[in-house]
C-alpha cells in the first residue's frame, strides 16, 4: 500500500536529491500497488488450489468453489483500489495524502518485510504447483483396475434427449470393455444410480470397483460437447478430468480419446491399450441416432420394449445396410421376443429365422464384434444346435467385460452334464460385472448352496446390501431363500423390501408368509392379507388363494379347505395351473383322487403316457409327482403308476449318486417322497437327510404328509424329525427378533419425526 508522511523526513534527501517524478508506473511503485497486486494474485490463486485439492475429498459442494473464484475476483480490483488510497504506517491505516515523491517508510512497517513475504510466497506457490502437476497425493493407479461408468448427465435441455447421453456412456463401456486388465461394470448396474444423490465412493463400493466415471453432454445443433470426470472410487477425488467441444460428425473421434485419457490415467501402459475399431460403426449419424435409440429401448425387458428397439434398428439398417453393431442388436431383440412376447409357436420359429439372417449379416460386416458371436452363442443355444460353446468363448475372447454373454454361457454351461463348475466359475464373473442385475442374483445363489449354508447366508445378507434398493431383486431373493429352506433369509428380504414402500410384483406379505410357513402355521395364516385386500380375480388375489389353500391344507383344516376350493373355481376357474395344481394335491392327500384328477386334467397335468414327467407346482414341495402316483393307482391304473414310479426312481438314484454331497441338486425332497410313497425307507431318510444338511429347513419336509408319516417308527427318521424340531425353535425365535426390531425401529422412526421404514 502506499506510505504515509512520516515527520522528520525530509523528502529530498529521501529521494537522494532526484527531482520527483510523476509517471503512473512510478507512482503505483510508489504507493505499493504493484506489490500488493502482485500479492493478491499470488495468495488467491495458492488458496484456490488448496481449496480445490482439499474441498473434493471432504465433500464441499462444487458451488463453494466457483463463488470463491467470483469473490477473487472481485476482491482484486478492490485491493487495487485500497492500496493507492491508503496507507499502513507507524500509526495504523491512513488516507495517503502524500505529495509525489514524497518519502516512505523504510525501516518500520509492513514494507519492510513485503519483498520477503511475496517472495516466500511465490516459493510456496512453486512448489504446489509442482506437486499438483506431479503424483504426489494422487491416487496411485490400482493393481486391478476396476471402472464404472454411470450414465452421463443430458444438459441439452431436452429430456428426450437422454437416449443421446445414455447411448455415449453405453459405447464407453463398449470401448472399455475390450482394454485388457480392466474390469468394466455392465450398464444394468452402474446406470441403475441414475438421479441419486450418491457419492461416489458408495458407488465405488457397491459395485466393487476401484475408479467411477462421471460425464455429462450437450448437444446443440451440430455441436457436441462432452465433460467428464475420473474419480478414485477409495478417496473420493479426482484422478483425471476432460472436456471436448467438436462438431457432431466428430462423435467417434471424441469417444476414442476419451478411453484412450481413462485408460492412462488407471492402467500402467505396460498392460495393454484401448482395441480401436478399424473404422466407425456407422457413417450416418442419423443411423447412429436411431441405433441409440433402440438400444435404450433394448435394455427395457418387456415385449413392447423389445417390439420398438426392433423397428428402431430395422430403419437404422435400412439407412445404413453396412451397420454392423444395429444388425448384431437387431438380433438380440428378436431372441429377447422369443422369450418375454407369448405369442404361438410359429411366430417364434419366424424370430429365429429372422435373428439368424441379422446375425450372420452383423458378422459378415465385422467378424470381431463380441455382441454378434454372442448373439449368434444365444441363438444356437435356444434351437439346440451345436456350436453354442465355442461362439460365446469368441465373443468373450473379444470382450471380456461382456456381462450378458457371461450370464448366457453360464446358463449354457449348466445345461451341460458334467460343466456345473465352469457355469459356476462364468456365472460368478457375469455378477463381478454386472452385481446389480436381479436375474444374475437369481442364477447365482443357488450355487452357494453348501453344507451348513454359511456361505449361502453370507451371501444373502450381501444381496440385500448391494441391491436392497431393486423391488425385482428382492423379489428373486425372497422367493429363492424360502424354496431352498432359509426363512429367516426370506424374512430380512421381506423386511428390506417392506421398507421400499413398493407392491411390484410380489408384496412383502408373500414374504412373510412363506417365511413364517414351515414353523407356525398362525403367524403365517395372520401374514395373508383377506379376501376384500386383494381382488380375487387379479393376479395378487390367485396368489393370496394358492396361498390360503395350501395353509388350510398344512393344517389339516378340510372344512375351510373345501371353502377355498369353492372360491377357486368361482374366481380363477380353469386359468391357473398354480392354484389347480395346489388344489389337486390337498385333494390327493384326503384321498378325494377322482376330484383331484379332474384338477389336474384341466391344466394339462395329467399324463397319459407311461414315461417319467417333471411335474411342478410351486408350494407342493416337487412332490405333485406322488398326488399323481397316487390318483393313478386309486382309479385302476395300477400298472402305469408301477411304471412311471420305477423310471421316476431309475432316474433320481442316478442323479443322486451324480450329487454326491453336493447342495447343487435340487431332487432331495422330491426324491424322497417317492421313496417314501414306495415304502423304501432307507433312500426316503438318505435323501431326507441330503436335505436337512443342505437347507436350514427343506420346504418340502411335511412330516403331516401320510407318505412321511409311514417312515414314522424309524429309529432314523425319528432323529430327523427331532432335529427338525430343534431347528424350528430356533428359526421362530430368529423371526420373532427380527419383526421385534423392525417394529421397534419404526416406532422409534415415527417418534422421531422420521419416514418409518417398518
Amino acid at each position: 500500500m502506499g506510505p504515509c508522511n512520516l515527520p522528520g523526513v525530509n523528502r529530498g534527501e529521501a529521494s537522494g536529491g532526484r527531482p520527483p517524478s510523476g509517471g503512473l508506473l512510478h507512482r503505483l511503485r510508489e504507493r505499493g500497488v504493484l506489490r500488493v497486486a502482485a500479492s493478491y494474485a499470488v495468495i488467491a490463486w495458492l488458496l484456490l488450489q488448496i481449496a480445490s485439492v482439499v474441498f473434493d475429498p471432504l465433500g464441499v459442494p462444487k458451488w463453494v468453489i466457483t463463488a470463491l473464484i467470483i469473490a477473487a475476483a472481485v476482491g482484486f480490483p478492490i485491493a487495487i483500489a485500497l492500496a493507492w488510497v491508503l496507507e499502513i504506517g507507524e500509526r495504523g491505516i491512513e488516507l495517503d495524502t502524500a505529495a509525489v515523491g514524497a518519502p516512505r517508510p523504510t525501516t518500520r512497517g509492513l514494507r519492510h518485510y513485503a519483498d520477503a513475504i511475496v517472495i516466500g510466497i511465490l516459493l510456496v506457490a512453486v512448489v504446489a504447483l509442482l506437486v499438483r502437476q506431479s503424483d504426489i497425493g494422487k491416487p496411485k493407479a490400482p493393481a486391478h483396475p476396476a471402472i464404472a461408468v454411470l450414465p452421463f448427465e443430458n444438459l441439452s435441455g431436452d429430456p428426450s434427449q437422454e437416449y443421446f447421453s445414455d447411448g455415449l456412456a453405453e459405447e464407453m463401456l463398449d470401448r472399455l470393455g475390450r482394454v485388457p486388465g480392466l474390469r468394466v461394470i455392465a450398464r444394468s448396474s452402474s446406470f441403475g444410480f441414475r438421479g441419486r444423490d450418491i457419492d461416489a465412493r458408495e458407488v465405488a463400493e457397491k459395485l466393487g470397483v476401484t475408479t467411477v466415471l462421471e460425464g455429462s453432454v450437450r448437444r446443440d445443433g451440430k455441436r457436441l460437447k462432452l465433460n467428464a470426470r475420473l474419480i478414485d472410487g477409495a478417496t473420493g477425488q479426482q484422478a483425471w478430468s476432460g472436456s471436448f467441444d467438436r462438431e457432431m460428425t466428430d462423435v467417434f473421434d471424441v469417444q476414442a480419446e476419451l478411453a484412450n485419457a481413462i485408460v492412462s490415467a488407471i492402467i500402467p501402459a505396460a498392460r495393454g491399450a484401448v482395441p480401436e475399431h478399424p473404422a466407425p460403426p456407422t457413417t450416418d449419424l442419423s443411423a447412429y441416432d436411431l441405433y441409440l435409440l433402440a438400444r435404450a429401448q433394448l435394455a427395457v425387458r418387456t415385449p413392447k420394449n423389445q417390439r420398438k428397439s426392433l423397428e428402431l434398428m430395422d430403419q437404422a439398417v435400412q439407412i445404413d445396410p453396412n451397420f454392423a453393431l444395429a444388425h448384431a442388436h437387431r438380433a438380440a431383440s428378436l431372441l429377447l421376443l422369443r422369450m418375454y412376447d407369448d405369442t404361438t409357436p410359429e411366430q417364434r420359429d419366424a424370430w429365429l429365422r429372422e435373428a439368424e439372417v441379422s446375425v450372420h449379416r452383423a458378422l459378415a460386416l465385422d467378424p470381431n464384434l463380441s455382441e454378434a458371436h454372442r448373439a449368434y452363442a444365444t441363438l444356437l443355444r435356444d434351437s439346440g444346435r451345436p456350436g453354442a460353446d465355442e461362439e460365446y468363448r469368441r465373443a468373450l475372447e473379444l470382450n471380456p467385460n461382456n456381462a450378458v454373454a457371461w450370464h448366457d454361457y453360464a446358463v449354457y454351461l449348466g445345461s451341460v452334464a458334467a460343466r456345473h463348475d465352469e457355469s459356476a466359475r462364468a456365472l460368478l464373473r457375469s455378477m463381478e460385472l454386472d452385481p446389480r442385475q436381479p436375474n444374475v442374483w437369481a442364477n447365482y445363489l443357488p450355487d452357494t448352496l453348501a453344507p451348513g449354508g454359511k456361505r449361502y447366508r453370507e451371501e444373502v445378507a450381501r444381496a440385500i446390501r448391494t441391491v436392497g434398493d431393486i423391488p425385482d431383486a428382492l423379489n428373486f431373493i425372497g422367493i429363492g431363500a424360502a424354496q431352498f429352506g432359509y426363512p429367516v433369509e426370506s424374512m430380512k428380504v421381506a423386511l428390506a423390501k417392506q421398507s421400499l414402500k413398493v407392491d411390484e410384483v410380489a408384496k412383502p406379505w408373500i414374504f412373510f408368509y412363506r417365511a413364517w410357513q414351515p414353523v407356525d402355521l398362525d403367524r403365517a395364516t395372520a401374514a395373508l392379507p383377506g379376501p376384500e385386500a386383494v381382488p380375487g380375480n387379479s393376479f395378487m388375489g390367485a396368489i393370496r388363494l394358492f396361498s390360503a389353500v395350501d395353509i388350510a391344507g398344512l393344517k389339516g383344516d378340510w372344512t375351510a379347505l373345501d371353502s377355498l376350493l369353492a372360491d377357486a373355481r368361482a374366481q380363477v376357474g380353469d386359468a391357473s395351473p398354480n392354484v389347480r395344481s395346489v388344489m389337486a394335491f390337498w385333494l390327493a392327500v384326503q384321498g378325494r383322487y377322482d376330484e383331484a384328477a379332474a384338477s389336474l386334467a384341466l391344466v394339462g397335468q395329467l399324463p397319459d403316457w407311461d414315461a417319467p414327467v417333471r411335474l411342478g407346482g410351486d408350494t407342493t414341495y416337487g412332490l405333485l409327482d406322488v398326488a399323481v402316483l397316487r390318483i393313478y393307482r386309486a382309479t385302476g391304473r395300477t400298472a402305469e403308476a408301477s411304471r412311471m414310479a420305477q423310471a421316476l426312481l431309475g432316474t433320481l438314484r442316478k442323479d443322486r449318486r451324480a450329487a454326491g454331497q453336493s447342495c447343487q441338486w435340487d431332487g432331495w425332497m422330491r426324491y424322497a417322497g417317492v421313496a417314501a410313497n414306495e415304502g423304501l425307507k432307507d433312500e426316503a431318510v438318505d435323501a431326507l437327510q441330503g436335505a436337512m444338511r443342505c437347507y436350514d429347513l427343506p420346504f418340502g419336509f411335511r412330516p403331516q404328509l401320510p407318505w412321511f408319516r409311514s417312515l414314522e417308527g424309524y429309529p432314523p427318521y425319528d432323529e430327523l424329525l427331532r432335529e427338525r424340531e430343534r431347528r424350528i425353535e430356533r428359526i421362530r425365535a430368529e423371526l420373532v427378533g427380527l419383526q421385534g426390531n423392525a417394529a421397534a425401529q419404526s416406532t422409534s422412526a415415527t417418534l422421531q419425526g422420521q419416514p418409518s421404514t417398518g
